[in-house]
């Protein structure tokens, strides 16, 4: 099954590599021919679109920029802010609790970086919300 999201799910991911604004966004996917579909609802219709797997570093192999999002706590310095990372793996595992959700042993690192990389750019906790929503979604 495809895990299908919109423009402002994908750009709230802040995903390397990508824009991080909603009209910049859509014009990514139609000049790289992102798989989508249309969703009717409230307002009207609405585009949901595949985010290409070098974007998410999924399968075997990770695109470049999640290897780089990875190094930020792996291969990173000591400057490690563990309030924010302890914030991170609170918020995470509070909203996997709540929707009874798991996330493989070998992809939670990933999530955290991802998550911790996005709180040390000013990241809330409300954004980290936002986001691990629109990543179980």
């Amino acid at each position: 099954m495809r895990k299908l999201y919109s423009a402002s799910e994908i750009a709230a991911m802040h995903l390397p590599g990508l824009p991080k604004s909603k009209p910049a966004l859509i014009a990514r996917a139609q000049s790289e021919g992102w798989y989508f579909e249309e969703r009717k609802g409230l307002g009207g219709t609405r585009r949901v679109y595949e985010v290409p797997t070098r974007y998410l570093g999924e399968g075997d192999t990770l695109s470049a920029g999640a290897v780089s999002l990875a190094g930020t706590i792996i291969a990173g310095s000591s400057d490690i802010d563990l309030s924010k990372l302890q914030m991170v793996e609170t918020v995470l595992d509070e909203a996997l609790r709540a929707r009874g959700l798991e996330i493989a042993p070998e992809r939670r690192g990933a999530v955290v970086a991802f998550l911790y990389d996005y709180a040390m750019k000013g990241g809330n906790q409300d954004g980290i919300l936002m986001a691990i929503k629109a990543l179980v979604a």
